[in-house]
């Protein structure tokens, strides 16, 4: 998964592959803080972009 998540800048826009919203993917999270510094903010964006 995580490959999978990583690899997020070669398939956005279109597709955000994302781990599974579940509080068992919090080890997940803590060992990727990439994933909420640098992910989690373009896709906020993405989200704003199409909601405006």
């Amino acid at each position: 998964m995580t490959g999978t998540v990583q690899a997020w800048r070669d398939v956005a826009p279109a597709y955000f592959p994302l781990p599974h919203p579940s509080p068992r993917n919090t080890p997940w999270l803590q060992r990727n803080p990439w994933f909420e510094q640098e992910l989690v903010p373009v896709l906020r964006a993405r989200i704003d972009a199409i909601f405006r």
